[in-house]
């Protein structure tokens, strides 16, 4: 009897136990095509991911074994485990990125409402996931009732002076390796925009009446070129210059806002600014955006849908029973130009209930833009940070006013004068592109002290000139406003080199001025320049949720190839620019879905893109000559050649026939990947062609050098894969050699650049790559920032030109690469495999960084002593990851104070040189390791 009962009781405890045990991962962070909770998403099969969290902090080695959806119409649906869209059941599979929706169509504007739950790898079903939600756009075109509507605004053609524009070039015959001499004088090229007075924005209104209690309301909005919306007198959220720029005749970008407690029962108001934007560039521009096709003054489409308590639904739509004016405040307005506000035209309450409209004009009915309606789907632009004033001084009766650094955004004054006292703000640039009036902004003065800044224009700059002020005003009345996406912060580094660790933050700075929607420079331009970017797509990706706008501009790129192949060197743009281009310029449209997928598992980018891909493929193959490409502008803003700007020491043929070679390797990565077969083999013949020719033409077996042996040469070469695996070690020698006799300074431009820093690491030049990255003299980054005295990173190496990431980003790139040693496997996507492998270089002691990956948090600090070696390492379940520690032997290695054998969750998979190479699951690990003398 006594036993029986003991047995029973051990049954009881060890049941109890086997009951306690639960599941080891939560689903967390859930995303709809990359964005939290997003409001229009018009993909019929969206994309669903989420990360895994462990539930207890120690644990290691945790994977997902299978997952199950639910999506439901209504939040209290899904509360009850009701999928009235779907119910994915539950799918065997350790995949959280890109679950495609596959459940009932969904309708227009309809909201989803959804959650996940997950199975570990001991088969432990978790606790279902927070609830997550997105909205619908316009699945099709019938969804738009509302009406085109504008003022009775006209184009008012510029005349051109002297000659016409500079002829860039359109096709490939007759195309230069240099920039056109018209480059040179176009600066003095000026159209007559004097008195340019009638470029306002329109002020349009519409009095609504809300019958029930309202449970939701949502304005769809596209107002072109930009508009801002109100709704009863308020503005609606804080988002700016919407929407983002497109190439209007192929996209049109819309807007969707939450505007349910704007509204309320009774009497109401929407009142919507239309400024002229990039749609209807007022002051011409060297790469001829004022010329597009779909030029044409402000409109606007708006649907406001309201759903009701008891269910029912109401839309107000814009038609001709909207009101507009064009005599209000904003008198001018141009992207390029600037802005003149006159407050003395104010018209308080314009856009609320009771305001006095009978001297507006009613509404025209207008034709539709071309471009086909998309819903705008990134972070927006927002006010991020506020800059007061350093220092005002007065030269020559002109008041210049200095932030102490260089911003992207405008400024807001506080002002007092007489009543119609005009002041004038010239925010400093670089105005050679603009052929115009240029980063000005005119305020007319009430009498009445008031604040004034600006709406529909952005300038990057650090200084300020005011004039017509009676005296001198105080740094308290001048706030610079930094304006760009608001994209969320995922990575942060640091390490003991103190200037390295500032450069991270001055980065930082520069990448998010150089950020309005899409990578655009903000002083000169304000155009997303191809190349310029493609520079920082590594840096942006470690530092940013940069994936929405990676994903908007890879389609702008598909908006505007032409029929040949060719894609111009600016998007969105119709400058052809055939001149100023090359392969690594118009390239861009197949390396941002390899990057998109390399870093996000974005295979969908890769089906929309490749029509537009192969197409760009046949335009470089008709203008290879024996596989090796002539054109372009090759190895730009090298150093060294200060005489001439254009000179290259790596030759044009040798940068370009790289191009050629990486993105037909990319091609047959994208066909194997999309299961065509024919492609893969066809691309994987091209590249080997490609190859051979290249070494034929460009390589010197005697001295292991490609062409002059510059360090871009070899770079290239190595990293594309260009060079034959017997030659390697000798093109690697050539390349040190190269450095020691450029006295270990950097001689890149804006195409090698990228592959230097994290070239020479993964070459095992680790510690050259320490002395370029730390030189104190010209050129190098250090010099850029520290001993030219600028905040941001600029365009050329001596630390010139307007505030640019393109030379700044690489150096990003290595902080996380090979400092901190947090790096992509090559061959699995989005972290799904990590490689820990921080590079123990110069003088350095520690480092540490963090990435928030689609998959989650990576993280890794390293120090070293004389003697010591110690590694700590995080990494995010459901991944695993390949750790380097310098080691000849798994023997010496600890880990959280215990010999690594002893250790759980470890596994040695070689010794090789003088490295040990383990492999882990998820998890916290501390490595020791002896360090020898």
């Amino acid at each position: 009897m006594k036993r029986t009962l003991v047995f029973v009781l051990l049954l009881f405890v060890a049941g109890g136990a086997a009951a306690a045990e639960s599941c080891a991962l939560r689903p967390a962070n859930l995303r709809c095509e990359y964005m939290a909770n997003p409001l229009g998403i018009d993909e019929t099969h969206p994309r669903l991911s989420w990360e895994l969290l462990a539930t207890e902090a120690k644990a290691r080695g945790l994977k997902q074994s299978a997952y199950r959806v639910l999506v439901a119409a209504s939040p209290k649906a899904l509360a009850a485990g009701e999928a009235d869209l779907w119910d994915s059941g539950r799918v065997e599979s350790d995949e959280t990125v890109g679950i495609v929706y596959t459940g009932k169509p969904l309708a227009n504007w309809g909201r989803c409402f959804w959650k996940v739950r997950v199975w570990d790898q001991k088969g432990k079903e978790s606790e279902w996931s927070e609830a997550a939600h997105w909205e619908m756009a316009a699945v099709d075109a019938g969804a738009w009732t509302g009406k085109w509507i504008a003022s009775d605004l006209a184009l008012q053609p510029l005349q051109k002076e002297l000659k016409a524009l500079p002829d860039f070039g359109t096709h490939v015959e007759g195309a230069t390796n240099s920039l056109p001499s018209e480059w040179q004088w176009a600066g003095q090229l000026r159209p007559k925009t004097k008195g340019i007075d009638k470029a306002p924005a329109v002020y349009l209104r519409k009095p609504f009446r809300v019958a029930k209690k309202v449970r939701q309301a949502t304005a769809y909005v596209c107002g072109l070129g930009l508009h801002e919306l109100y709704v009863n007198g308020e503005r609606v959220g804080d988002a700016l210059l919407n929407p983002a720029p497109s190439d209007y005749q192929k996209r049109v970008l819309y807007n969707v806002y939450d505007v349910s407690k704007y509204c309320r029962q009774g009497e109401n108001a929407m009142g919507v600014i239309l400024g002229n934007g990039w749609f209807n560039l007022i002051i011409p521009h060297l790469l001829r955006f004022d010329e597009a096709d779909y030029i044409s003054p402000p409109q606007l489409l708006l649907q406001l849908r309201i759903e009701y308590q008891d269910g029912s639904t109401e839309v107000i739509a814009t038609d001709e029973s909207w009101k507009f004016t064009t005599n209000g405040p904003l008198t001018f307005n141009c992207l390029l130009g600037g802005e003149t506000y006159d407050a003395r035209k104010e018209m308080p309450g314009w856009s609320a209930t009771n305001f006095d409209d009978r001297l507006w004009k009613d509404a025209q009915t207008v034709k539709a833009p071309e471009g086909k309606l998309a819903a705008q789907q990134l972070y927006p632009v927002r006010v991020l940070e506020a800059v007061p004033a350093k220092k005002v001084e007065k030269t020559n009766g002109v008041y210049r006013v200095d932030l102490g650094k260089d911003i992207c955004g405008w400024a807001k004054f506080r002002l007092h004068g007489k009543a119609g006292q005009q002041v004038t703000v010239k925010y400093l640039g670089a105005d050679s592109h603009t052929l115009g009036r240029y980063q000005t902004c005119m305020f007319v003065l009430s009498g009445m002290e008031q604040e004034f800044t600006s709406r529909f224009h952005y300038a990057g700059f650090r200084y300020i000139e005011m004039t017509g002020l009676e005296e001198m005003p105080a740094c308290s009345q001048i706030t610079g406003q930094v304006v760009n996406s608001d994209l969320p912060i995922i990575g942060s580094f640091a390490c003991s080199n103190e200037k390295l660790t500032r450069l991270q933050q001055i980065l930082i700075n520069t990448v998010r001025n150089y950020i309005i929607h899409i990578p655009n420079d903000p002083v000169r331009e304000k155009a997303g320049w191809t190349q310029d970017v493609q520079n920082g797509f590594d840096v942006n990706a470690y530092n940013f949720d940069a994936t929405a706008m990676y994903r908007k501009w890879q389609r702008d790129f598909i908006d505007i190839i032409f029929e040949n192949g060719y894609v111009p060197p600016v998007a969105p743009s119709r400058f052809a620019g055939q001149n100023i281009n090359g392969p690594w310029w118009g390239g861009m449209i197949l390396y941002t879905p390899f990057k998109l997928y390399r870093y996000y598992q974005d295979e969908a980018m890769i089906r929309e893109s490749y029509g537009a891909l192969k197409k760009y493929m046949g335009y470089l193959d008709s203008i290879a000559q024996d596989h090796v490409i002539e054109w372009g502008l090759g190895e730009w803003l090298e150093p060294f050649a200060k005489n001439n700007k254009y000179t290259r020491k790596t030759p044009v043929p040798l940068t370009s026939t790289c191009a050629y070679y990486y993105y037909a390797d990319i091609m047959r990565q994208f066909a194997g990947l999309l299961n065509q077969r024919e492609d893969e083999k066809h691309y994987q013949e091209l590249a080997a062609a490609i190859k051979e020719s290249f070494n034929r033409h460009f390589y010197h077996p005697q001295t292991a050098q490609y062409a002059a042996g510059s360090q871009g040469a070899q770079l290239m070469a190595l990293y594309c894969g260009l060079v034959p695996e017997a030659e390697r070690d000798r093109v690697v020698v050539a390349l040190r050699e190269q450095i020691i006799r450029d006295k270990q300074h950097l001689s890149t431009g804006f195409v090698a650049t990228p592959f230097l820093l994290t070239g020479l690491s993964d070459a095992g030049l680790g510690d050259l790559s320490y002395s370029m990255a730390t030189q104190e003299t010209y050129p190098s980054w250090f010099d850029m920032v520290f001993n030219q005295g600028n905040t941001v990173f600029k365009e050329d190496w001596d630390g010139g030109k307007v505030q640019m990431p393109s030379l700044a980003g690489p150096i990003g790139y290595w902080f996380f690469h090979s400092l901190a040693g947090i790096r992509l496997d090559e061959t699995v996507p989005a972290f799904k495999r990590i490689v820990i492998k921080p590079d123990l270089v110069g003088d350095l002691t520690w480092a540490s960084a963090s990435y928030h990956s689609v998959r989650g948090e990576i993280a890794t600090r390293w120090s070293r002593t004389n003697s010591t070696f110690t590694l700590s390492v995080q990494i995010p379940p459901n991944t695993t990851a390949i750790v380097h520690l310098p080691s000849e032997s798994s023997q010496e290695i600890h880990e959280g104070g215990r010999a690594l054998q002893q250790s759980g969750g470890i596994k040695v998979t070689a010794c090789k040189g003088h490295e040990t190479l383990i492999s882990v699951g998820s998890g916290m690990y501390d490595f020791e390791v002896p360090l020898k003398q």
